[in-house]
């Protein structure tokens, strides 16, 4: 490579100064200035420009445009496969948001769910509770009738034996 590279300066060298050569006699054939120099049309440096410049290109294409076509390809290639790689993670990125968005619609459809069954069960505990302790109190009430009852009908036995007994002593005592 670096032997091309310097071919190609040698020979670039040399066609300029040959060139050069031949235009320095005809500026001092006509006296003027690289001015005139440059404005001026001189055939024997437009030949050694055209031979020097199809030089160079021959020797470009040969040594260089391989390899540079090869380095353009490769990159070309490289940025075609970052561009897919880029819509690849794209593609993973929507599908994890909306994976993502799916078990957060997930995880609060089931959150009320609990909370729904929560409340229920907390209702269901509250009414047995209500009912346990109705029945408790109509037992209670229904023993202490009972009770109420019994006292009563033993404080009525008890007045009516009291009555008698007090009845047979007036009609002793009459």
């Amino acid at each position: 490579m670096l032997l091309s590279r310097l071919t190609v300066s040698a020979i670039s060298i040399c066609g300029f100064l040959l060139a050069s050569e031949g235009s320095e006699q005809s500026d001092a054939a006509h006296g003027g200035g690289w001015m005139e120099k440059w404005l001026s049309f001189d055939p024997g440096l437009f030949m050694w420009t055209i031979v020097t410049f199809f030089i160079v290109l021959m020797l470009l294409k040969w040594k260089a445009w391989g390899p540079l076509m090869s380095v353009l390809d490769k990159r070309a290639e490289d940025i075609k496969n970052a561009l897919s790689a880029a819509d690849r993670a794209k593609e993973d990125a929507e599908k994890a948001s909306q994976d993502y968005e799916k078990l957060v619609q997930k995880a609060h459809i089931e959150g009320q769910q609990i909370i729904s069954d929560s409340k229920a069960a907390g209702e269901k505990v509250k009414n047995d509770i209500e009912s346990v302790a109705r029945e408790n109190a109509e037992t209670m009430i229904s023993k202490a009738k009972t009770q109420i009852e019994a006292e009563s009908q033993k404080a009525i036995q008890e007045i009516k034996s009291s009555v008698v007994d007090l009845s047979i002593e007036a009609a002793e005592k009459i």
